[in-house]
Parts: C-alpha cells; sequence; structure tokens
C-alpha cells in the first residue's frame, strides 16, 4: 500500500522485529494479553510499511477496548515471510483465525479448504456493494467470496514529469503502444546520457507481464487457473526487454540487479537513474515520500503498433482478510472486519495515514477529500480505469516475480535466450499449478 512521508516498505529487518509473535507489536499497540478472554484470535498478516503496521495495530486495539472478553494477537510481517509462515502453519493446521491474503493465496488456499467462504455474512453485515469489482473479484473463486479486499490497487507506471520537460521528450497519451515506450525510454536515455535510462527494467513484474500478455489477446492465467498463454508470447516478453536493454531505454543486468527487493529507495526511480518504474498504484505513495521532484501515474501501454488500442488495466485488491475455515471465532472475526470497515471509527483508525486506498466508493470519495496530494493521485487513477473496466486479474500462483525474476536476469546476463528463458518460467510455474 502507498506510503506516506519518512514511510519505507516493510523490510526482512521489520519481519524480524515485528514477527514471532510480533512482541514489539503488541506492545506498540497495547494488545496485551487478556487473562479473561473468551475469544483469543490470531491476526496473522502482511503489511507494506510502518505507517500500515501502526494503523492496522490501532484498530485492532481499539476494537480489543470496545469488547473487554476478545484478545486479539497480531503477527504481521512483509509478504515473503508471512507467505512462508502460512504455508507452515496451513499444512500443520494451525493457520491463524483471520489472515491477509491476496488473488494468488486465495486461490491456493480456498482450493484447500482453508478458507472459510463468507457468503452468509454478505450483505449483513458486510455491504460490499459499492466496493470496486476487480477488488470483490479478487476475494471471489466460483462464485464465493473468500476474502474481504481491504485496499483496492491497479498497474501503473509512475513516472518523473521534470525528466520529460527536462529532455523535451514528449510523453504519449495514456492510450499508447509498447513500441511508444520503448521509443519514448530510448529517448530519454538518449538525452540524459551515461547512467541514466528512461524505464525500469520490468521484466521480472508479474502485472506487467499480464498487461502485456492482454495486448496480446493472452492472459497470465485463465479463470481456471491454468496458463493463458503459450511459451512463443513468455519467449517475445523476455525478447522485448533484451531489445530494449540493447537498445540503452532500460538499465543493463549488473545495474538492474541493483533493485531488486522490497527496499523501494533503491529503485532507479529514487536513486536518480531512471525516469520511469513500473509498478502497482500501492507502491506510489512510497515513491513519493522518497523524493522531492513531483511523481505522475500513466497507465502500461494497452498494445502493439497496427493493432487495436484497449484498456487493459484491472483494478483488484491487493490486500483482503480472510478466515481460517476450522476457527471457532467467525462470527466474533466478521465482527472485526465489520469494525475496520464499516464503523467510523474503525475506518478512520484503519485507512487515514496508512496508504492504503479503500476498495468502497464511499471510503475512496472520503479520502480524496481528506487525504493527501498522493491518495488524491492514486484515486483520480483508478476511478479513470472504472471507466472502462477490464476483465479481473486470475488467481495464479505464488513466487510468480522470482521465477520471472531469475528468468529476465539469465537472458540479461547472456546466460539464456529468450526463448530458453521462456521454457524456465513456465517449467517452473507450472510445477507448482
Amino acid at each position: 500500500m502507498s506510503r506516506r512521508p519518512d514511510s519505507r516498505r516493510f523490510g526482512r529487518r521489520d519481519a524480524l522485529r515485528h514477527g514471532a509473535g510480533l512482541m514489539g507489536g503488541l506492545a506498540l499497540a497495547g494488545l496485551t494479553p487478556r487473562a479473561f478472554a473468551q475469544d483469543r484470535i490470531r491476526f496473522g498478516g502482511y503489511v507494506e510499511s510502518q505507517e500500515q503496521l501502526k494503523q492496522t495495530l490501532a484498530t485492532l486495539k481499539a476494537y480489543a477496548d470496545r469488547n473487554p472478553g476478545v484478545e486479539i494477537v497480531p503477527e504481521f510481517t512483509n509478504f515473503s515471510a508471512f507467505t512462508d509462515k502460512l504455508a507452515t502453519e496451513a499444512a500443520g493446521g494451525n493457520a491463524p483465525d483471520m489472515f491477509s491474503v491476496n488473488v494468488d493465496l486465495l486461490g491456493e488456499y480456498a482450493r484447500r479448504g482453508v478458507l472459510a467462504p463468507l457468503n452468509p455474512w454478505i450483505p449483513k453485515p458486510l455491504d460490499l456493494s459499492d466496493y470496486v469489482d476487480g477488488a470483490i473479484k479478487a476475494g471471489t473463486l466460483k462464485g464465493e467470496l473468500f476474502a474481504v479486499p481491504n485496499d483496492c490497487i491497479a498497474p501503473a507506471i509512475t513516472l518523473k514529469p521534470a525528466v520529460f520537460e527536462e529532455t523535451g521528450v514528449p510523453l504519449p497519451d495514456q492510450m499508447w503502444t509498447w513500441e511508444q515506450m520503448a521509443e519514448t525510454a530510448v529517448a530519454v536515455s538518449k538525452a540524459k546520457g551515461k547512467r541514466f535510462w528512461g524505464l525500469e527494467d520490468a521484466g521480472a513484474n508479474y502485472i506487467p507481464c499480464d498487461i502485456f500478455l492482454r495486448a496480446r489477446g493472452k492472459s497470465m492465467f485463465t479463470p481456471e487457473r491454468q496458463f493463458g498463454f503459450g511459451r512463443e508470447d513468455m519467449a517475445e516478453w523476455f525478447a522485448y526487454w533484451a531489445r530494449l536493454r540493447d537498445a540503452g531505454g532500460v538499465p543493463p543486468g549488473e545495474v538492474q540487479a541493483l533493485a531488486t527487493g522490497d527496499d523501494l529507495s533503491l529503485t532507479g526511480l529514487i536513486s536518480g537513474r531512471a525516469a520511469m518504474f513500473a509498478s502497482l498504484t500501492d507502491n506510489f505513495g512510497g515513491l513519493q515520500a522518497l523524493t522531492e521532484d513531483p511523481l505522475a501515474l500513466h497507465m502500461l501501454p494497452n498494445g502493439f503498433q497496427g493493432g487495436t488500442l484497449s484498456q487493459h488495466h484491472y483494478t483488484y485488491a491487493g490486500n483482503s482478510t480472510g478466515l481460517w475455515a476450522k476457527s471457532a471465532h467467525k462470527d466474533r472475526m466478521i465482527d472485526i472486519i465489520r469494525f475496520m470497515h464499516f464503523e467510523p471509527a474503525g475506518i478512520e483508525l484503519y485507512y487515514r495515514n496508512s496508504g492504503m486506498v479503500p476498495a468502497s466508493k464511499a471510503g475512496r470519495a472520503a479520502l480524496a477529500t481528506e487525504g493527501t496530494d498522493a491518495d488524491r493521485k492514486i484515486i483520480a487513477y483508478i476511478d479513470l480505469l472504472q471507466q472502462n473496466p477490464a476483465p479481473p486479474r486470475y488467481p495464479g500462483v505464488t513466487g510468480m516475480t522470482n521465477m520471472l525474476r531469475r528468468a529476465n536476469e539469465a537472458v540479461a546476463f547472456g546466460k539464456l535466450k529468450p526463448q530458453e528463458a521462456a521454457d524456465q518460467f513456465i517449467d517452473e510455474a507450472k510445477a507448482r499449478l
């Protein structure tokens, strides 16, 4: 989720500090164990920033203070540490009572019977009628809702308008082609000179790859959670970045490798070596907090030269909350979600200064009025996508970015050709389906 000033991505050091029972977080929120608690609920999940962690803990503390018979044990960390922990606990039949999921985690754990269907609590007490359709679909599998969206995010390019003004390179309209993006990146690189590139290499990025495939009439996954592309499509994805790398539009492999990981401060956009960064809207606030230069959101390309441009971007939930199917506290956990999403006191705590953009229309309208400039830019961009919404993001498997990164870096360092990288990626991903 997007971050506020002085924020940074929630990294492994934070995971060590707040994981394993999250004693630091418990102390911060004042969630001390309750000797006579009737409901003891473990709430596991992932957060993207210290701000989001702080507001989430404050929200849970407020609920516990209003309900003396409830003890909430928060177990929050970063995404990779959380997914590893959840896999171990779920396999051992000891999953948290309620926990965070994204589209891919939901696809896995709903099929395994770890997540409980939430339809019995819809629309009362959880009325999701004004939530973004893509966010609802991110928590839905085969017609059943398994998770309530905590946020609304979308694919985007974050860029520095000042670089385009300085170089005189025109930025194409929102509806542009992949060829135009490559041409623009190369033009910026040439205008700025050595050690500066028009665009970060996004060959390892799962969501831009899905947008690229959709422009070819394909998708990363189908609604049935199968590959929606062929080997030639994936080979062309790696070849696109190889050509752009050779043309100087993106950094060489040894430079791009410095920007891998969760630390947004290492991106070329922030370190001063790139003008554009393909990412998600939930990174926008964090990126803006790390630079004094104004940033803007722009669509990823929507097609290829000679073809019809169509809006392929989708909105979805990057973070949702689901319930463990075996938990004995489902009604209580639903009430916690109700407090976080629908009670004014809970909404104020959960969303204000957390960096998250609500999936509900009413929540976004309130944030647009009272939030930061970064909030308003994200909301305007999401509203733009809602004018012609694309089909939703379909559930896949976890670890896609790491698999793409290994293949893309192998091409960048000359170890594999694009077709070989495609074969490696597909074989690795297929083993997880």
